[in-house]
């Protein structure tokens, strides 16, 4: 009986299956339905500076009371009525009467949305258009028929249109006090140091000098305070709030101060979030000390942020990775 029930279906679908009716919700005569494919769930998998990974829920309604078996899901993604994306999932299976979900991660580069997209920093969403086809293949009986019967869905979806930029200013590595030097010799141990040699020492050495050194910087343990600014902002007109920084930040490619801060200023649509640290005089090395020597050095920023959209688009904070690099002036 499943056997007749199915070359049934497939003579009706193979001879009666149309480019003018293959859109998803119609039926064919006999009262014959065809299958559907909606996108049931969307949402937003990962953020960086550079891309964003979306995740697309189809699901694939079978109204047949035999199990299908499709030989290929293919997914093209349209932005803004442009190819720019294609996919494609193997042999799916759909029980009979009922549905299955295919998940469809897609990897988008802004710098790639950029080149389809005019005016793509006064959007807030763009349109984004899946368009799914689905192979069914026939029995080998059949294909003087046909090898395979195609459906074509075309479902639609907003996505947000995020252009997310790290810089960094007002770099400020405050000059140790007298009070702090003492502290720092008293720690060592070294009773025949000079608190006042080595303060101004330390003062010249921020201040970009090169000072006879009466010691080397790293035989002292003397915490160093730096400042400096985290901004951030989004590029388009998308509602994208930052809520904190965790970071690593490095001076030609040496380690400098770790750590986490929610001091946030905000104005519309730019972030500074404020970072006031330490850092050990033992990380004084050459690399490091070249740059205070210079005024200028070469940092790498490294971190996460959790950020918000809007609850329309999605109700919990998403990380957004970075990891940049840039040139540093210090003050």
């Amino acid at each position: 009986m499943k056997k007749f029930q199915i070359i049934s279906i497939l003579l009706i679908l193979t001879c009666c299956t149309t480019p003018d009716n293959r859109n998803s919700g119609i039926t064919i005569f006999n009262d014959i339905p065809l299958p559907e494919a909606t996108i049931v769930n969307f949402d937003i998998d990962s953020l960086s500076l550079r891309d964003i990974t979306l995740l697309f829920d189809v699901e694939i309604k079978n109204p047949y009371p035999v199990k299908l078996k499709l030989s290929q899901m293919k997914s093209v993604f349209f932005i803004d009525k442009k190819q720019l994306f294609e996919t494609s999932t193997d042999k799916l299976k759909i029980k009979a009467m009922g549905s299955a979900t295919s998940r469809i991660p897609v990897t988008l580069k802004y710098s790639d949305i950029i080149d389809i997209v005019k005016n793509y920093g006064d959007r807030e969403f763009l349109e984004c258009e899946v368009d799914i086809t689905l192979s069914l293949p026939l029995p080998e009986s059949m294909h003087k028929y046909k090898k395979e019967i195609i459906f074509n869905f075309k479902p639609k979806q907003n996505i947000p249109a995020i252009k997310p930029e790290i810089n960094i200013a007002d770099f400020t590595v405050i000059k140790p006090s007298k009070k702090e030097v003492e502290e720092a010799i008293e720690r060592s141990k070294k009773k025949n140091l000079n608190a006042d040699t080595i303060t101004n020492m330390f003062g010249a050495i921020i201040d970009g000098k090169n000072p006879v050194k009466v010691i080397d910087p790293s035989d002292l343990d003397l915490k160093l305070k730096v400042n400096f600014d985290v901004i951030m902002k989004n590029r388009t007109k998308a509602t994208l709030v930052f809520q904190d920084l965790n970071y690593n930040f490095n001076i030609n490619e040496s380690k400098l101060v770790d750590g986490y801060t929610k001091d946030i200023k905000n104005k519309p649509g730019i972030y500074t979030l404020s970072v006031a640290n330490e850092f050990s005089s033992k990380s004084l090395g050459h690399s490091v000390l070249s740059a205070f020597n210079k005024g200028t050095g070469n940092y790498t920023l490294k971190g996460f942020s959790m950020v918000k959209f809007p609850d329309k688009i999605r109700k919990t904070p998403i990380r957004l990775n970075f990891d940049e690099q840039g040139v540093l002036e210090i003050k």
